[in-house]
């Protein structure tokens, strides 16, 4: 094999280990995103669901509260007709406030009491839905922080292999180098092993003259069928 042609294969080793660490990294990264996008939907959820039991809680406490300032109010009303200093007029609109406040403490009593009822009833759901998702935010932080680490290792075993890769192309010929890298484009091995008259990279015959141009290992040969570079063993 030429020695050019052998400097040519190295370089093309370390494309090929760049090419699969690249999609090594693509892959984590792509993991990622679907972490985070899964973390994102599961964080509105629980937030959207922390809102509504927090906003139960809201109109139980004013539920309650409203009963409790009726019921003061009503207490006020009462002491203001036994203490008998105010006119019959007033006395009359007392008597029909206290009343009307009475009939709105039984309703806004019932009404705080079926919240409170469903307060009891959802805080064991949320104070478990908060640990599962707090249980569950945990596995997803350390998943991300292991992909985070390998990423990290991928990117530096990465430019190790561009390291390489760079001081080998220094030592071949600009314009074989350049074929190889049009080549490149095309294919992810332009550079290929011919067994038992097989070109391994389109895996079609290769001529019999080309093989004998092999064997004499006097020139570069390319395959008909792809223009990949071809080499004997």
């Amino acid at each position: 094999m030429l020695q050019e042609l052998e400097r040519l294969l190295l370089v093309q080793q370390h494309d090929l280990e760049a090419r699969e660490i690249a999609e090594k990294i693509a892959a984590l990264q792509k993991r990622r995103a679907s972490l985070q996008q899964a973390f994102a939907r599961e964080d509105a959820d629980f937030a959207a669901q922390k809102k509504q039991f927090e906003e139960l809680k809201r109109r139980s406490r004013e539920r309650s509260a409203e009963v409790d300032d009726l019921d003061t109010q009503v207490r006020q009303d009462e002491q203001k007709l036994k203490s008998g200093l105010a006119s019959y007029k007033e006395m009359e609109a007392l008597r029909r406030r206290i009343e009307q406040n009475r009939q709105r403490i039984n309703q806004l009593s019932d009404e705080a009491l079926a919240l409170l009822a469903q307060v009891e009833e959802e805080e064991p759901k949320i104070r478990a839905a908060e640990a599962a998702f707090h249980k569950w935010k945990k596995k997803i932080e350390e998943e991300l922080a292991q992909i985070d680490e390998e990423i990290s290792t991928q990117q530096k075993a990465l430019a190790t292999a561009h390291e390489r890769r760079a001081a080998s192309v220094a030592q071949i010929d600009p314009a074989l180098l350049q074929q190889y890298e049009h080549l490149r484009h095309r294919h992810p091995n332009p550079i290929a092993l011919v067994q038992n008259g097989i070109c391994s990279g389109c895996h079609l015959r290769v001529s019999e003259i080309a093989l004998e141009r092999l064997r004499e290992g006097a020139e570069i040969v390319t395959c008909e069928n792809c223009s990949r570079l071809l080499y004997l063993k």
